[in-house]
């Protein structure tokens, strides 16, 4: 309150020495200035989350992210192997890959949801990360040690083709494969919500591309360390590739969590209720001051603005302590699945139908490589040159993907660049079509060259997907409208909770998971070439470049 008194002098004293009306950006680095200094002299310095950050500053924040790439890369690389290896069949292990998505679907964005309301002093987002990070590593322990695990319960220790009946070595796997894949996605949803809600507008958008980057990092590493054979090597710890590769990746994810959750304070729900000057700048509160600054132009000049509309402290502080700082409540969060805006449903289909093209790639992308473009084939004996080349073209494929991932880094820091300069929607339909070029001449070509053509377009509209939408959302909730009539925003009169519609857009993941797990086992059955796997890809990537045609861009 008393902050907010002296800038209300200073402003006057500096109209009456002739100043001009200040600009929007003005009132707003002067709003950000008075919060800082007022969160800097709480009893616990808040005022890293009003001010801007170094990238290095950025890296440290975004580091989980690092550790869930990295864990992406060795689910795609090894989930396979080792459910085939527990005596799964290829229809059954297909449906597995169901389970996890089926629960991110329906519990994923209840969860953030609830990381909306959280009243702990540690923070909102925080805890809910901790658990979920904590939970993911318990189940990327247990998934390559199934088997092992198995055996310990009374499975009997025996080849593939010898085992019969129930196993304890199916349903730990399973455990460890949901706790893994489920925990990893609905983490990476609240890990944005979370560096959004550290950082100022205008870093946003940095901290998206920065996590990008640095996640592309951890991919490729990830995608080298599943090309390699550490059979033959002295680095072969636990008795397998799987087991060796998941060690690391126990590791890394361990770090990355460490760093990001030590890296900056959140502000509690109960004390940004409480003080006005610690919750985030809303639409309302900067209109608000907006008229007081006019008000006092006015005063200083002696002469009429219209309009004006002079505020008392308490007036503007009740503007902004308006609905939208609120906790939203669970009834709140499925009334708004069901009212969603137009703007937002658009914005979730065109994420919808990316996935789609996505795990069309990712998932069957090295069987592809290995059965199409070098004719090996998996069902080949032991030591037949069929499986020979099936098994040198996983390895290629591996290769492929760690360049999708060196191109996805790369791209991420420079795609800022380009939304300031060419605007948002050009580059968002751009991308996904650059990935529907891309896969449709890989699939029609069928050689080696094209994997690496190809696959830096994969790059490219995965830095794209994982940036842009989140932008938007966090776009439409910083201004508090969710829709443009005659090129103005219109004022949203609906509460919605910034982590659970983040969260949304992340269960995208688990939808698009479901309906690929379900359904493309049988059509590559159906026409007895896994080819279609990448026309697939590519006809939905064209659909959700349609679809983005449409999206709501704001400013953007």
């Amino acid at each position: 309150m008393a902050d907010t008194t002296e800038q209300t002098k200073t402003e006057v004293e500096v109209y009456a020495n002739g100043n001009s009306l200040p600009s929007d950006q003005e009132i707003m680095d002067g709003m950000m200035q008075v919060r800082y200094l007022h969160a800097k002299k709480q009893d616990r310095d808040y005022s890293h989350m009003f001010r801007r950050k170094t990238r290095w500053q950025l890296v440290r924040l975004s580091m989980v992210i690092v550790g869930i790439e990295f864990l992406y890369a060795a689910e795609t690389a090894f989930v396979t192997p080792i459910l085939l290896g527990i005596g799964l069949s290829h229809t059954f292990m297909t449906m597995i890959w169901a389970f996890s998505p089926v629960l991110g679907f329906f519990f994923a964005p209840m969860i953030a949801s609830f990381s909306d309301t959280i009243r702990l002093q540690w923070g909102r987002r925080r805890p809910v990360l901790l658990c979920l990070g904590l939970a993911m590593m318990a189940g990327m322990w247990i998934l390559p040690h199934g088997k092992t695990i198995g055996v310990f319960f009374g499975d009997p220790d025996v080849p593939v083709d010898q085992m019969e009946g129930f196993r304890w070595s199916i349903p730990v796997t399973i455990v460890g494969l949901v706790l893994t894949d489920f925990d990893a996605e609905t983490s990476n949803g609240i890990a944005r919500a979370y560096f959004m809600d550290m950082c100022t507008q205008d870093d946003q958008a940095r901290v998206l591309t920065t996590a990008m980057f640095i996640g592309g990092l951890g991919g490729t590493a990830g995608y080298v360390l599943g090309a390699i054979d550490w059979s033959q090597t002295n680095l072969n710890l636990l008795g397998s590739n799987e087991a060796t590769v998941f060690l690391f990746v126990f590791i890394v994810v361990g770090i990355g969590l460490l760093i990001t959750l030590t890296s900056y304070r959140e502000i509690p729900l109960p004390v940004m209720e409480r003080d006005p000057l610690l919750r985030p700048i809303s639409t309302s509160a900067f209109e608000a001051e907006k008229a007081r600054q006019l008000a006092v132009y006015s005063i200083s000049k002696d002469i009429v603005v219209e309009p004006i509309k002079p505020l008392d402290k308490e007036a503007a502080m009740e503007l902004g302590a308006d609905d939208d700082e609120k906790p939203l409540q669970l009834r709140d969060f499925l009334r708004n699945i069901i009212r969603m805006p137009k703007s937002l449903l658009i914005l979730y289909a065109t994420q919808f139908f990316t996935q789609l093209g996505y795990l069309s790639y990712c998932l069957y992308f090295t069987d592809f490589v290995g059965a199409e473009v070098f004719g090996g084939d998996v069902s080949a004996p032991p030591g037949s040159p069929e499986l020979q080349l099936y098994e040198d073209g996983v390895r290629f494929g591996c290769w492929g993907m760690a360049v999708f991932a060196v191109c996805s880094a790369s791209y991420s820091a420079i795609i800022e660049q380009l939304v300031k300069r060419f605007g948002a929607r050009p580059v968002y339909m751009g991308g996904l079509l650059l990935f529907s070029l891309g896969m449709l001449f890989m699939g029609i070509f069928k050689e080696k060259f094209m994997i690496f053509i190809a696959c830096p377009t994969v790059g490219i509209m995965y830095a794209t997907m994982y940036s842009l939408p989140y932008l938007l959302v966090s776009q439409y909730h910083s201004k508090n409208s969710f829709e443009v009539k005659d090129g103005k925003c219109v004022p949203n009169t609906t509460k919605r909770g910034f982590g659970a519609d983040v969260s949304l857009m992340s269960s995208m993941l688990f939808l698009a998971q479901l309906i690929i797990s379900l359904a493309i086992g049988s059509i590559i059955d159906a026409v007895e070439s896994n080819v279609v796997v990448i026309f697939s890809a590519s006809i939905f990537s064209l659909v959700a470049a349609l679809t983005a045609s449409q999206v709501v861009y704001m400013d953007l």
